[in-house]
């Protein structure tokens, strides 16, 4: 009799395991394939991403919604966004991507206000549909905060570059207005995105009249320029050039302000795997003539390499050619200034 009960009572068990309640398919939410009802768009930016995992799901939608800026805002950037989640699956995440200097900070500071509202599991594909959003009135509101602060620091700049007497003083002051409205550009763009309206901001100042008064001041500066007599063949043309390009009033003749020294030192690592290497430096160094006092010195690594040594050699004067292009403005702006 007690082994024909345990019987019946291990037979309810199997029983009762068989017939186990299977997952019930949720309703195919209306965002997944449309917009949200919760969500409008007047009121937030959404993103939307699909994965096998939850946690991909969800970081797929918050690069979703960060396209958004890199597509309206980065439009010389490099596409390489990605999302690299908080490891304690508390937190917003931090937002990792390859745009310009400025609407990297700006950009990471928004996709920070990303929230993930909603999940949906699709049962028949077994993929989950993750919806992100973020406040466009939060979001505007830290950015309108940050181009005031940036408006009041360039009528400060531009007052001191008003009222300085020093030359020197007067180019760094314009030259710090120029630099925050840059930046105030930059954030507009963003702010434009997140105004339904796209107006944004209005600017306060005029930027093509802050660089134009700068590059007034800058043509009053009066440099000369040298290099070593054993430099690469070419490399005083390139430094001549690249003055010429920032703005600078090159003194032919006439007692300079300050004396500009390039200097270009390459080593020759010689043949390897097939290619002649080039590796050294570019080195400026802005001197003031009357005194011989050091205003700063510039310094960028150089490396290039070529089937035949010759080749080389010119493609590290073409490095150095870019460089200087780009950024011996500023280099010597910091310079005078400082």
């Amino acid at each position: 009799m007690k082994s024909f009960v345990l019987a019946v009572f291990a037979a309810v068990i199997l029983l009762s395991g068989g017939c186990a309640t299977a997952p019930v398919q949720q309703p195919k939410p209306g965002w997944v394939d449309g917009d949200s009802a919760g969500y409008q768009s007047t009121q937030y930016l959404v993103g939307r991403g699909m994965a096998a995992t939850q946690e991909e799901a969800k970081d797929r939608a918050r690069a979703d919604l960060a396209k958004i800026f890199q597509v309206n805002v980065a439009v010389d950037s490099e596409d390489t966004q990605s999302f690299k989640a908080d490891s304690t699956g508390t937190g917003p995440g931090q937002y990792q991507g390859s745009v310009s200097r400025r609407i990297t900070t700006s950009t990471d500071q928004l996709v920070r206000g990303i929230q993930i509202v909603e999940l949906w599991h699709d049962l028949a594909t077994q993929n989950v549909h993750a919806l992100a959003i973020l406040s466009r009135l939060q979001a505007a509101s830290g950015l309108r905060q940050q181009i005031d602060e940036l408006d009041d620091a360039t009528g400060i700049y531009v007052g001191q570059s008003r009222n300085h007497t020093d030359l020197f003083l007067k180019i760094a002051a314009a030259s710090r207005a120029g630099d925050a409205q840059q930046e105030r550009q930059d954030l507009q763009k963003s702010l434009q995105v997140l105004d339904p309206s796209g107006i944004g901001s209005e600017p306060e100042w005029d930027s093509t009249k802050l660089k134009t008064d700068l590059d007034e001041l800058l043509k009053r500066v009066r440099l000369a320029a040298q290099v070593p007599a054993d430099s690469p063949r070419g490399l005083a043309e390139i430094v001549d050039g690249a003055l010429a390009k920032a703005g600078f009033m090159m003194a032919t003749g006439q007692k300079p302000d300050f004396i500009l020294q390039a200097r270009m030192d390459l080593t020759d690592l010689g043949l390897q795997d097939g290619w002649y290497w080039q590796r050294g430096n570019l080195e400026v160094t802005l001197t003031e003539a009357g005194n011989g006092r050091v205003r700063g010195t510039k310094r960028w690594p150089i490396k290039s390499s070529a089937q035949d040594r010759k080749s080389s050699i010119e493609r590290a004067l073409g490095q150095a050619d870019t460089v200087l292009k780009q950024e011996l403005r500023s280099a010597i702006i910091a310079m005078v200034g400082g």
